[in-house]
């Protein structure tokens, strides 16, 4: 038995050493975009460290808000556009979301 709970302690190790801290943060981003007259633009689609996280539908959007996990202060996010061909444009420049991560809360003050 105690060698069957070993193995157990050595396989959850690196899955909880891997999971890290983040915290929520609901993002709006703007953006300029003039498409391609040979290209039918559907939408445009956020990616926050190369990892796709938002899809913003409509060809005339150039506005978006989306709710993302943040798992450090500096978070580099950039933007393509999508087409009705499935391609998608070059990333833009990264723009650097900058967030000092969790707030504390003052639930209630009391006066005497």
């Amino acid at each position: 038995m105690k060698k069957l709970l070993i193995t157990l302690l050595l396989c959850l190790m690196p899955v909880a050493a891997m999971a890290a801290p983040g915290w929520e943060r609901n993002i709006t981003a703007e953006w300029g975009y003039d498409a391609p007259a040979d290209l039918v633009l559907t939408g445009f689609r956020m990616y926050q460290e190369g990892v796709a996280v938002c899809d913003f539908t409509g060809p005339d959007l150039r506005t978006g808000t989306c709710n993302i996990l943040l798992l450090k202060r500096s978070t580099p996010f950039t933007l393509t556009a999508v087409f009705a061909s499935g391609e998608e444009s070059p990333h833009s420049d990264a723009y650097v979301l900058l967030d000092w991560g969790p707030k504390p809360r003052i639930i209630r003050l009391e006066s005497r």
